[in-house]
């Protein structure tokens, strides 16, 4: 399942709601479906009120929720599929239409994790650069909320860079608080799985480095894409063997896949619950190498199109513009 939030284009951001990709052109309203399926289906009188609570505006108050939440979900989608081969047109009990055209929507970053964890060399093409060799431990940094884009938001380009880079990533949707995971049980605290493009100025980033850390390089705003969607871990069975993929402008500018991994998922999440991990935090699990890393052509300008491609969940799209002046 495709979980996400949206709204019709012309509704305001605070009208935003937890929606499903029941097609690939359509989103099923997923408080409206469930209240349809208490009512008509289940026969509870309270189906407005109970679609409420168990599909909330926000996937991270949904994840907060736990099993019960995720029992109402499995229900609602069932309900769903029928529904719309036989009545595509269904209305809520409110009037309100049950599906909607993704073509009339706006689709926004799906989480907004307490913390999004973003992990560096964790693939074999960084090691082909000088003094980027892989550690014992996995390393990683974070990245601020400010800096979470939704899909097809532009990424703004700081007047401070002339050399902005992007790369697509394989991100983890923590599903449960928990700590200190082993490995063998890394994959029961994951709800699913989006898309991160983790944007740099590299030339900031180089400055940065002199005093040991980088910063700015890595959260102006925008720096963060994310999404579009959140897939449900029960649709990616095998998340370590995922082709990622990003063009710019229609041109491939990385090709890699999860396989290639340094620190596998599993390892990740073992290191990283070392301190408290909350539903909705996000691991952003590294890049494939490539890039303007590979090509110093490939730094991003205003007016270019980012599509960030992972298998099995969809593609990822932002446009570059210049920082507007003052």
């Amino acid at each position: 399942m495709k979980l996400l939030r949206y709204s019709l284009k012309q509704e305001p951001r605070t009208l935003a709601r937890l929606g499903l990709l029941i097609t690939p052109d359509r989103i099923a309203d997923l408080r409206a479906g469930y209240a349809l399926h208490l009512t008509r289906r289940a026969g509870h009188p309270k189906g407005n009120e109970l679609a409420e609570l168990y599909m909330p505006r926000y996937i991270t108050e949904f994840l907060h929720m736990g099993e019960q939440a995720w029992i109402a979900l499995a229900d609602a989608y069932t309900y769903l599929i029928d529904l719309i081969a036989t009545e595509p047109d269904a209305l809520g009990l409110n009037h309100e239409p049950v599906f909607l055209p993704l073509a009339q929507c706006r689709v926004y970053a799906p989480v907004r994790p307490s913390k999004l964890i973003a992990v560096g060399r964790n693939y074999p093409g960084y090691t082909q650069h000088p003094g980027k060799a892989p550690g014992k431990i996995p390393t990683g940094f974070i990245k601020t909320l400010s800096s979470i884009a939704g899909p097809g938001r532009d990424i703004i380009k700081p007047r401070i860079t002339q050399a902005l880079d992007c790369e697509t990533e394989l991100a983890v949707v923590i599903g449960k608080r928990c700590k200190d995971v082993p490995e063998d049980k890394a994959y029961d605290v994951i709800a699913g799985y989006t898309i991160v493009n983790d944007i740099t100025a590299r030339d900031l980033g180089a400055l940065e480095k002199q005093g040991g850390h980088m910063f700015l390089a890595k959260t102006f705003d925008t720096f963060t894409p994310l999404g579009p969607w959140m897939i449900t871990r029960d649709a990616i069975p095998d998340p370590m063997h995922l082709r990622i993929q990003t063009r710019v402008n229609g041109e491939t500018r990385q090709d890699g896949n999860t396989r290639d991994m340094l620190f596998p998922i599993p390892q990740l999440i073992a290191h990283f619950s070392q301190i408290t991990l909350m539903p909705g935090d996000i691991i952003s699990t590294g890049s494939p190498g490539g890039g303007a890393l590979a090509n110093p052509d490939w730094f991003l300008n205003a007016g270019d199109i980012i599509e960030s491609e992972i298998e099995g969940i969809g593609i990822l799209t932002n446009g570059v513009v210049d920082e507007p002046p003052g």
